[in-house]
């Protein structure tokens, strides 16, 4: 038996240890940012957006929310694949498919509004969980990492281009410049105050690591990374299509690399589109590794 109940704000210790503990049954490591799972707790509303479960003994084995995305509204559901009975997965699902449709109700999306979920290829109970509910499988994405253990030589650029770290007159023009840089077919620009939000972290960033490529005083490339204790994490990585295919990519990314370094940081990793296979292929010779794959799931709110 078990009990469902909203989680208080106090209970974000217990919360991030059963992540953490997640973390290890499937990855083998912690993955999970104390500093994210912060900003997720500030963005929503605890007594209708998330959802904890508690085994007889009281011991939190379930975790589950919902926020918003461009798209429509993203989830994610955790259980310990040692402990957490079967079926409380489908019904963690269950509560986030209600929730979504309602807060979505009434807004308007170019396409979908979805409900977008994750799970690694690993995660046998959250596959089945999603493809019982009705998701389907949408798009498959790599972890991208490289270990920093040789060193990382500084990169020489172009006279004619400098770089320096972000300051917030740049927002707007850096905003601009990233939605015409992924302007792949079908994507979609995400509104601006929820790109902001992603990767402002709700101002818990460090602006060094946010670094922006000049050409003639005009934006033309730009890497947002955040320093996590120990490793970098490089959120987007954008070059303008006019400056794409001459290697200004590659030499912001070691860029990155020797910045990390230079911080202490053991390892870089992003994350990346399996289907994007030109950029799988541009972080594979730049020395990065897929290390784990994740499994994109979607259900279009017609079928809610």
């Amino acid at each position: 038996m078990y009990e469902i109940e909203h989680p208080d704000q106090v209970m974000i210790d217990e919360v991030f240890s059963f992540l953490i503990q997640c973390d290890l049954a499937d990855f083998g490591e912690p993955d999970t940012s104390r500093e994210d799972l912060e900003q997720e707790w500030n963005e929503f509303d605890h007594s209708q957006d998330a959802w904890i479960a508690r085994d007889a003994a009281g011991e939190l084995f379930g975790y589950a929310y919902v926020s918003d995305v461009s798209e429509g509204c993203h989830m994610d559901v955790y259980i310990d694949p040692t402990r957490s009975q079967l079926g409380l997965e489908d019904e963690l699902v269950g509560l986030c498919i209600q929730r979504a449709a309602e807060r979505t109700a009434g807004r308007n999306y170019p396409a979908g509004p979805f409900l977008i979920g994750y799970a690694t290829a690993t995660h046998k109970r959250l596959q089945e969980m999603y493809e019982n509910a009705g998701f389907s499988r949408h798009t498959y994405h790599y972890r991208m990492q490289i270990d920093l253990s040789k060193p990382v030589e500084a990169v020489e650029w172009p006279a004619e281009y400098s770089l320096r770290a972000y300051q917030p007159e740049d927002e707007m023009e850096l905003y601009t410049m990233i939605q015409r840089a992924f302007n792949w077919q079908g994507h979609v620009d995400a509104p601006l105050d929820l790109w902001r939000n992603l990767v402002f972290r709700g101002g818990r960033f460090d602006p060094q690591c946010f670094i922006l490529v000049r050409h003639a005083g005009e934006l033309v490339a730009a890497a947002l990374s955040y320093d996590e204790e120990g490793s970098g994490w490089i959120r987007q990585l954008a070059v303008r299509q006019d400056h794409q295919g001459k290697g200004f990519g590659g030499r912001l990314l070691r860029h990155m690399f020797h910045l990390f370094q230079q911080r202490g940081a053991v390892s870089v990793a992003l994350g990346v589109a399996a289907v994007n296979e030109t950029a799988v292929q541009f972080y594979e010779r730049n020395g990065m590794q897929r290390r784990r794959e994740f499994i994109e799931y979607r259900k279009k709110y017609k079928d809610i």
